[in-house]
Order: C-alpha cells, then structure tokens, then sequence
C-alpha cells in the first residue's frame, strides 16, 4: 500500500509536534529546579530624590536532575546579570543580563565597590555600569582604550585589583608589575604604588591633611585678592574708601567662613588621630565588615559615644563586671536581656577615653532586649546614628536560639521605642544604611547556601514599614 505525500508530511508533522510538546514539558518540568538569587554584598544609590539597590544576580537553568536515594544531581547553565531595585518598594526597576558561565575564566564574579552613579564589579575584568541606566561605563576594552600605555596589560585575576572604599578609586597591578591607580571617575590610569594594609583610618586622615592644605591655599588667595590688592589700590588712589571698605568686608566675611571650615577639619583630623592611636581593633573590623557578614555577633556591638555622652546595652550581671575602659566589642550572651545605660566619659592619665561608670543610669528600666546591639555602620564599624529624633537602631532577638528572627528597633536616646520590625531572617548576609533606609539581604530558601541571597528587605528609617523582594522568585514579599 503506498502512502501519498499529504498523510506522509502530516505524520512527519505530527511527531515533529510531539517531540517539540515532550522538550517544552520536559523543560517545564525542570523549570521548577532552576535558581536565582542575589550575590551580595548590594549597593545603595541615590540621586535626585531616587534611590535604587543595585545587585549581581546568577541564574542557575537546570538542564539535567536526578534523585536517587538521599543523592540528588544536576546539571545547570549559569548565567549572570545585574539589576536594580526600588529601594523605597523594592519593586525591580531593571535588569540587564551581562554574561555567561563560559564567557568567565576567572573568578570570583562580586560587586568592587560605588563610585559617583557606577557599580564597580569584577566579571572576569573589571567593568563599571551606570546604577540608574545600567548602561555600560567601562570594562577591559574601554580601560585600554583610555589608557592605550596598558593595552594588554590589564590583569586577568580579581586579586591584582583592589577597591579603595576611602578614595573611590581603583589601585592594580599590571601584568608587568607596575603599580597603577586607575581614576574610577574618568577612566584614566596613572602609575601610583599603594599600600593596600594602609589602615582606613590613615587614609582619612590623608584627605583631610590634603582639604587643610587647600583650605591654607584659598586662604592665602583671599588675602592676595581682596585684602592685600584692595589696600594698595586704595593707597594709590585707585579706589574709594568706600568700595575698599566693601571689599574688607566681603573679605572678613569669606575668611570666617574658611576659618571654620579650617576649625572643623583640624577637629575631625584630631578625632580621627585619636581613633588612630587606639584603632586597631577598629581597623580590622571595617575590612571584617566589607567581607561579608559572618554570624549576628558581628553585627552590632554593645557600647557606643554620643556628644559627649556614652551609651551601654548591658544585662545587670555584664553591666556589673564591665571596665572603665571602653571596648569595641560584641556581647555573646544570647539568652540575655539587656538594657540601655547612660553615662558620661573622660580622659585618664594616659589621654585615653574611660566610663564614668558609678554615674551610670538606666535610661528606661522598663525596657529590655534580648541578646541586644547597637548596629555597626560597615562603613565605620561605629553604631549607626540616626537624626530627627537622635536614635540608635537596636538589633536584637525573638527568642532564644540560633534560628530565631532578628528584629529591628529605632530607640531614642532617652529610651524611647519608635518602632520595631522583624526582618524572619537568622543571619543577615548583607546591610547597607544611609539616612533614610536600611537595605538587608539574606535568605530563607533551604535550595540556597553560603553568601546566596533570595531576600532583599528596604525598611524606612522613619517609620519602621518595609518593603520586600524575593530574587528567587522574582517578586515582592507580603509585608
């Protein structure tokens, strides 16, 4: 029996439309294994009002599974992309996807730091996106094109680079050795040795030597400009008396105005040349803090200095067995509730600040938190200070163990509760803060593990109401 063309081409099409059905089912099936999540650390932008959280995301496509026994396998394609957050609602404002797992020889892929509105990030080079249009700024390509001297020898490996979170700037060694500083604002490279064990603090007090020494310059142009020329035009007859006067004027009134820029600067430099003699500690918890979150001990600590003022949240028994000197560290008493101390601080001897410990108060003994903090800033590794009332923001716990929820609260300095939120996160990955908003990653997937974040958390620093996104699941978190 001899089939026509027609029932022919039409079984051809028939299988044709199985087989498609059976890859589209099998891929749907396999869907429900796929991963996505957020790499943290974020960072925070702001511009014009706006503010948005900007994130590398992976994407991991299943493309094989198999479970036997207790024994799973699979096999993905990852893909990486980068994408930005409403910081307000935490609604995505955009994604834009920026390579594949085989276009990466070199790792690890992680944010570098924010420079002005650009995302510094290292995906197999260096490259820069623009946060609010996620256009691209710069990568390998661009770099040698701005520095042609450096063409070819941009290096490979993400450990020649380092961020400097001080300048904003990119310190790397070439593949030849040279030491370079690469300008994260213009592009541009110049050969610049740095040590990157330079303490923070170091570097800080650099840049305010450096804002003196311009401060001393425009004084001294002020003086040349409109004292010294001014007198001598005014004795050669040149001027009236009475525009002299009004260029005195202007000129005592613009050098009182950098007399106390001046004073300001002098007084942050001998701060931070006091943090300085007796930072150490201090030091080694800023470059603790940029690597990443590493249990809710080193999130907070537990004493902190406010005009003058010192606070302490200490249990009774802590509180009791606490030196005079004050300490930059964390309690770990997790079953203890503490309460907010009041006190006044002075100098010893040896010039170093101390507790005036028996003039300690408790500011509301009425109030109370479990295995309590302050939140340290990861910028400064200081607690985070909030105006408009003064506050701190408090981390403590729901309950007792490892796996309860961290909550949140913004207390007055006179003891004063304004809101309380609970984050139903064990740990946080990652926190970013600024005056206006707290930003929190962290995860509450079992699929995820490690430094994998399926949770962004954007809480009003006013009102204690928060917004969420689930970077699993792509959308928004019921509050």
């Amino acid at each position: 029996m001899r089939l026509t063309a027609r029932p022919v081409l039409g079984i051809i099409l028939a299988a044709a439309l199985i087989v498609i059905g059976f890859v589209y089912l099998l891929k749907g099936c396999l869907a429900k294994y796929d991963e996505r999540f957020a790499k943290p650390p974020v960072l925070l932008f702001e511009k014009n009002g706006k503010s948005v959280v900007f994130a590398i995301t992976e994407f991991q496509k299943t493309v094989s599974y198999s479970r036997k026994g207790g024994m799973v396998r699979k096999s993905v394609n990852t893909t990486y992309y980068i994408q930005t957050n409403d910081a307000a609602t935490a609604e995505m404002v955009a994604e834009k996807k920026v390579k594949k797992q085989r276009e990466i020889k070199n790792h690890p892929v992680e944010i570098m730091g924010a420079s002005g509105d650009n995302a510094w990030l290292f995906m197999n080079e260096p490259m820069a996106f623009d946060a609010f249009t996620l256009e691209l700024k710069a990568d390998k390509e661009v770099l040698e094109k701005k520095n042609p001297s450096l063409s070819g020898k941009f290096p490979d490996e993400r450990r020649y680079y380092f961020f400097n979170l001080s300048d904003k700037n990119i310190y790397f060694t070439a593949k030849d050795g040279t030491k370079w500083k690469l300008n994260t604002q213009t592009l541009l490279a110049n050969q610049e040795e740095y040590d990157e064990e330079q303490s923070p603090l170091k570097q800080q007090i650099g840049l305010i030597e450096k804002a003196e020494k311009k401060n001393r310059e425009d004084q001294d142009s002020l003086y040349q400009q409109k004292n010294l020329r001014p007198s001598k035009q005014y004795a050669s007859g040149e001027i009236t008396r009475e525009e002299f006067g009004r260029l005195q004027k202007l000129y005592f009134e613009e050098r009182t105005l950098l007399s106390k820029a001046l004073d300001s600067l002098r007084l942050m430099k001998r701060m931070l040349e006091s943090q300085e003699r007796s930072g150490e500690d201090l030091e080694r918890a800023i470059k603790n803090l940029q690597r990443g979150s590493s249990g809710y001990y080193n999130l907070k600590i537990n004493q902190d200095t406010v005009n003058g003022h010192w606070f302490g949240l200490y249990a009774k028994n802590e509180f009791d067995k606490l030196y005079n000197r004050m300490q930059h560290q964390s309690e770990n008493d997790e079953t203890a509730r503490r309460r907010l101390y009041k006190s006044t601080v002075q100098r010893n001897s040896n010039g170093d600040w101390q507790i005036v410990k028996e003039n300690a108060t408790l500011v509301d003994g009425n109030t109370s938190f479990l295995h309590g903090g302050f939140l340290l800033d990861k910028k400064t590794a200081l607690p985070v200070h909030l105006t408009g009332p003064e506050a701190f923001l408090i981390i403590h716990k729901k309950e007792v163990g490892q796996k309860a929820a961290i909550l949140i609260s913004r207390v007055t300095q006179e003891g004063k509760i304004l809101w309380t939120y609970d984050t139903n996160l064990t740990d946080w990955l990652d926190w970013q803060v600024n005056s206006k908003q707290l930003i929190i990653t962290g995860s509450n997937n079992a699929e995820l593990s490690g430094s994998e974040a399926n949770v962004l958390l954007c809480i009003d620093l006013v009102t204690g109401k928060a917004a969420g996104y689930d970077y699993f699941k792509r959308k928004l978190i019921n509050q």
